[in-house]
């Protein structure tokens, strides 16, 4: 995909589905789309497409951001400490992402 020339992007592991970018004034939280082929107006085809969601001051705010979207996993969790645990190891994730 081509990006603007202008932007840092920063992508990892730790992050995907999403990545961030930098430009002149904002960090900038980004996902990749797939479109669904099966959908009536795809005729059959997908694409992968980059969609900006949010715009933060600092990076810092941009990883708080994505360690929260990534923790909204839509699973049911049957106690507060199989949640923390989940949390923890997303958080560690971007921990480790940061010290590298």
């Amino acid at each position: 995909m081509s990006r603007v020339k202008s932007h840092t992007v920063v992508e990892d592991e730790a992050l995907e589905p999403y990545f961030i970018t930098r430009d002149d004034y904002n960090y900038i939280v980004n996902i990749k789309v797939q479109t669904n082929a099966d959908h009536f107006r795809a005729k059959g085809k997908s694409k992968e497409y980059e969609k900006a969601l949010k715009f933060f001051p600092n990076m810092k705010s941009a990883l708080q951001f994505v360690a929260e979207e990534k923790l909204h996993t839509k699973k049911h969790y049957n106690s507060v400490k199989d949640f923390i645990a989940e949390y923890s190891k997303i958080e560690s994730n971007l921990i480790n992402f940061l010290s590298q």
